[in-house]
């Protein structure tokens, strides 16, 4: 595809080992810029620990910082996903990346924001403002006494600006102007545009907070959106069924336990032009400032048993600590949970969060009155409740 733009489409690839940090991150080495740099292999492999199944928008966003780390350019980057498939999980990764990075503070500076607020603050003429004052009350709170006027620059100059639903910016709704997106497009894209913006910057000094009116080049700062673009799935879709039929879109879905299912699935990312994007509403000045379009795809029943249970903040550990509060050990089956697993990518545009609507429909009931589902039984001295593959059969609807 030729054009402004590259979109990405995203194939759920393995991951990669874990990274280690203590190997490239050396305490002892005060510059940055002196420092060993880091690879965008190893970028990508500290994101991967917190994100599954999109290997490739995680390429693409280690890309990213890499470029910010080095000044090289910025490679701005939009995220276009179904509910659920990650989105906001990459920008909390790229935030815990930086916290946790030595010797690369002043590219630390990481705030998220909603493109609905800068719409709403659209008519004020303010909508600038507040993404600069943001990342300058975010280096303060980082700094803290050591916020001189000079390292507030620098770590505001070196910011990264993570927008959400940026989808709902659209310059176009229901085929008339939106007003407030066409203005909150044209607000961000001022700051994407090596602008110098003229921020109330507060830094400490003589034992005390002040502020003063300083000027930041924005020509460092990387920005990271991410919107569902609902209606940009159905459009795309719309047009393809129209030109090919809707058979073109059966396809064989891996199932948890490796067997393969033929379903019906049709995939946004394979299909989507940037033609698309702009009817969807987003103006081709403003999309000419991202350096890649990802489009993240549907998470797989493998990908989604590995968020049920193995990642940071997981459905299962919180279920079972819950129930352990009660003296009851919270057991599942193998076929139990690639049975969960199934029927969440189901959903197709629900992504994880499917996860919850299908173990609620099963764990709700049992956190009220375990003992009254005849389900807990005694063994080894303990009192176990294990979920089957049949218990999860029985909660599904009809």
């Amino acid at each position: 595809m030729t054009g402004l733009i590259r979109i990405h489409p995203v194939w759920n690839l393995t991951r990669q080992a874990p990274f280690e940090y203590d190997s490239v991150f050396n305490p002892d080495i005060p510059d940055a810029a002196n420092m060993p740099q880091m690879t965008p292999k190893e970028i990508y492999a500290v994101l991967a620990r917190d994100v599954i199944g999109q290997d490739q928008a995680l390429r693409n966003m280690a890309v990213a910082i890499y470029k910010h780390l080095i000044e090289h350019s910025v490679g701005n980057v939009m995220l276009i996903g179904n509910s659920g498939t990650g989105k906001t999980t990459i920008m909390r990764a790229a935030e815990q990346f930086f916290s946790q990075a030595k010797g690369y503070e002043k590219f630390s500076t990481i705030i998220r924001i909603n493109a609905n607020l800068v719409a709403d603050l659209a008519s004020r003429g303010t909508q600038s403002n507040i993404v600069m004052e943001r990342l300058a009350r975010q280096a303060a709170n980082i700094l803290g006494e050591k916020a001189s006027l000079e390292t507030m620059r620098d770590y505001v100059s070196h910011g990264i600006v993570c927008v959400d639903e940026v989808d709902k910016i659209r310059a176009v709704v229901g085929g008339e102007p939106n007003v407030k997106g066409i203005v909150a497009q044209d607000s961000l894209l001022t700051l994407m545009e090596n602008e110098n913006v003229q921020v109330e910057m507060p830094y400490f000094e003589a034992g005390k907070w002040q502020s003063a009116m300083t000027p930041i080049n924005t020509a460092h700062i990387l920005f990271v959106a991410g919107g569902a673009f609902e209606e940009l799935y159905d459009q795309v879709f719309r047009r393809m069924t129209k030109k090919l039929g809707p058979d073109k879109f059966y396809r064989l879905i891996p199932r948890a336990d490796g067997s393969l299912d033929r379903v019906f699935f049709f995939e946004l990312g394979r299909h989507v032009q940037q033609e698309d994007i702009f009817e969807y509403g987003m103006t081709p000045q403003f999309l000419s400032r991202f350096d890649s379009v990802i489009m993240l795809g549907d998470l797989s029943a493998p990908n989604l048993v590995k968020i049920f249970k193995d990642i940071k903040g997981a459905i299962w550990p919180i279920a079972v600590d819950y129930f352990r509060h009660t003296g009851i050990t919270l057991t599942i089956t193998d076929e139990a949970t690639t049975l969960i697993a199934e029927i969440a990518a189901k959903k197709y545009r629900l992504g994880a969060r499917a996860l919850r609507e299908v173990f609620g429909t099963i764990i709700k009931t049992l956190e009220f009155d375990p003992l009254a589902s005849e389900l807990v039984r005694d063994q080894d001295g303990q009192r176990v409740l294990e979920i089957t593959k049949e218990v999860v059969e029985s909660c599904r609807p009809a």
